[in-house]
């Protein structure tokens, strides 16, 4: 049995549970500890679990400085402390932990203050450390407690919710990547980036390096070890080739290697679609070249052509001055023939550089044919066999020559391209009666009769995966020196603009034929433009069209252009916001075709009606309820139509809209 002494010396000092870092186990999780202090700084009242957080008795610090016994509680807050006690502001909130061994995993508390009057209501509790300390130390150091495994599952959620927000607002891709290329993790705008699911990402190593231009894969192969080696993160601009396209795209890519112990963990990174920024970039210096060089051209054409008027004229001084039969008469004349051809050659390259579009007239389709096949052989190499099949009959037409001459010299000189080595290539023009029906079609079926312009060659042919895209604009298979991924997409603006279409029909390793198909002219035309000088009918029949790429965008393009619609499709919001930027107002309306996650929406919409004054916005549900889609977004409207509305009512109501008779939401 122990003695007095022995039984005093054994039993635990009160005093020494006033110092918690002794006492209190690591584990302990404190969960409502409250103190209300007056103005200055004195506990008028607090709880049980802040007094046994303390080490006093309940009732015991009543008083007391709450500061004060604080700070004494916890001397490594002193400073903290004192800096937010200065803060005047009515509520506060600060994060402390306990000063503990490196080997013991440290206590997190959240001080909260709420100042009323001439008092304040103080409230601590235990919190889980930071993510990364939180994994230095072994889980059951901190979720030993009910409210601690609480807290960590609201984290999670929110850590989720936040991931899932910004992968629906990030303009890119959000990845985890393993070190042989795999995806841990990766956003699904990836798909429709690559043409790859998340599921072949995740599964399938070599599938990266199939997405990655081949030209830049070893160079990119070299960095990723540099940045290994060095431990640090890269940034480049990295080439995409969508695996069923073709289509390349840009992305910026910021990437850092993960390492533990000098062992390669995988990759953390982004990517970032900055396609229409990149070719702009690399385009703008070859513009402002191509300027220069189109200034000297002009100066060069013209002293050439004024030294081949001077040899026409002399030759044919000379040529009057001798007599049929004499020795130089024949070669004189060849002189004067072929000045004479010079001198046109170059009038022709001096007028298509200087001709300006939007004049409309009455032509022959063979004779316009025939004057392009004139400069056409001058510069589509001898080596390709140039046929020109032109129809016996006369083929009016209403149309503009100078569109007409760009959009043919495009699709020869894309023909001529596709035939490296030799090769045939026809021009023929038929008359239609009936409509034919073409595949792969661009633009809108023409008014009958109509006429004909194929683009024929026997050269390599496109892919059938192609076809549907090579009308898209910056679409192209060429290097990017070689070529812009304009010319097609011009030659089906220069179709719409006319009424009529352009199609392709091509065998890989045969060839391609393009047709152009034009309204015959039945010279009423002249008399109907001067009659629609009225702009403001004109502007109420100009569409704008927004929307997913898929057959509900194709079929609804096509059935308001079969009303009489002029419609300009753009298969995103960022192609959309890019046109009316850029337009010159023309557009009555936007129908947007969109699902509610297009978010951007919301804020573009102001800014479209900032850069095309009286635009009408008509929104057409598609596929959600309309309680689905943001308020904002509604209320930015100038006109929602129901899901379920008929064709009829569709064009009464975009009718109504456009010529500003209605408004509002169905």
């Amino acid at each position: 049995m122990l003695t007095k002494a022995q039984q005093i010396d054994s039993a635990p000092d009160p005093m020494s549970q006033r110092h918690p870092p002794d006492v209190i186990p690591a584990a302990e999780w404190l969960d409502g500890a409250i103190a209300i202090v007056d103005a200055g700084g004195l506990i008028v009242s607090m709880n049980d679990p802040f007094a046994h957080w303390l080490g006093r008795p309940a009732g015991d610090g009543v008083g007391a400085s709450f500061w004060k016994l604080l700070e004494e509680r916890c001397p490594g807050w002193v400073q903290p402390l004192k800096e937010w006690r200065a803060d005047q502001a009515p509520f506060g909130r600060l994060q402390l932990s306990l000063d503990t061994p490196r080997t013991v995993a440290r206590q997190w508390y959240s001080i909260e203050l709420a100042r009323h009057g001439s008092g304040a209501y103080v409230r601590i509790n235990s919190v889980l450390p930071p993510s990364a300390e939180l994994a230095e130390f072994g889980w059951d150091e901190h979720l030993r407690t009910e409210p601690a495994r609480w807290e960590l599952y609201v984290r999670l959620l929110k850590a989720e919710g936040q991931l899932a927000k910004l992968q629906q607002h990030w303009p890119g891709v959000i990845f985890s990547q393993r070190p042989d290329f795999t995806f841990d993790f990766v956003s699904p705008q990836i798909e429709s980036l690559t043409g790859v699911s998340v599921a072949e990402w995740q599964s399938q190593p070599q599938r990266f390096w199939q997405v990655v231009h081949e030209i830049e894969a070893e160079e990119l192969q070299q960095q990723f070890k540099r940045a290994v080696r060095q431990g640090v993160a890269i940034t480049n601009t990295v080439r995409l080739r969508h695996v069923v396209t073709g289509r390349i795209s840009y992305v910026l890519e910021h990437r850092k290697p993960v390492i533990s112990g000098g062992l390669l963990l995988g990759y953390e990174g982004v990517w970032l679609d900055v396609t229409r920024q990149t070719i702009a970039e690399k385009r703008l210096s070859a513009a402002s070249w191509k300027e220069t060089l189109a200034v000297l051209t002009m100066g060069l054409a013209h002293d050439f052509g004024n030294i081949m008027a001077g040899i026409h004229s002399l030759s044919e001084s000379f040529l009057d001055q001798v007599e049929a039969g004499h020795p130089f008469a024949e070669g004189l004349g060849l002189i004067k023939k072929n000045s004479m051809q010079a001198s046109q050659l170059v009038h022709r390259i001096i007028n298509l550089h200087l001709g300006k579009t939007g004049d409309c007239n009455y032509h022959n389709l063979n004779d316009i044919v025939a004057d392009v096949l004139d400069l056409i052989r001058k510069i589509i190499p001898r080596r390709i066999e140039i046929v020109s099949e032109l129809s016996p009959e006369s083929l009016p037409v209403y149309l503009d020559p100078i569109e007409f001459r760009q959009a043919v010299i495009n699709l020869t000189l894309n023909a001529a391209d596709a035939m490296p080595q030799n090769g045939r290539l026809v021009l023929r023009t038929t008359h239609h009666a009936e409509w034919p029906s073409p595949p792969n079609r661009h633009g809108t079926v023409p008014r009958l009769p109509c006429v004909h312009l194929m683009v024929q060659d026997t050269g390599c042919g496109i892919q059938g995966r192609h076809l549907g895209s090579i009308f898209d604009p910056f679409f192209t298979t060429k290097s990017i020196n070689k070529g812009s991924g304009l010319g097609l997409y011009n030659a089906r603006l220069f179709v719409e603009r006319h009424h009529g279409a352009i199609s392709v029909e091509s065998v890989e390793g045969e060839g391609s034929s393009f047709h152009l198909w034009l309204p015959e002219a039945d010279f009423t035309e002249g008399e109907q433009k001067k009659e629609s000088v009225d702009t403001k009918s004109i502007k109420r029949r100009n569409l704008l069209l927004v929307g997913h790429p898929g057959r509900m965008l194709d079929e609804t393009a096509e059935l308001l252009r079969m009303h009489n619609f002029h419609v300009v499709v753009a298969n995103s919001v960022e192609a959309a916001d890019e046109l009316i930027r850029s337009g010159d107002g023309t557009l009555a309306g936007a129908l947007l075709l969109l699902d509610p996650g297009d978010f951007n929406l919301a804020r573009l919409v102001p800014q479209w009606r900032h850069h095309s004054e009286g635009l009408k916005i008509i929104l057409k549900l598609i596929g959600r309820e309309r309680d689905d889609w943001p308020t904002n977004l509604l209320n930015c409207a100038d006109f929602v139509m129901a899901p379920d509305c008929s064709e009829q009512s569709l064009f009464e109501d975009l009718d109504k809209v456009l010529a500003g008779k209605t408004g509002g939401n169905l």
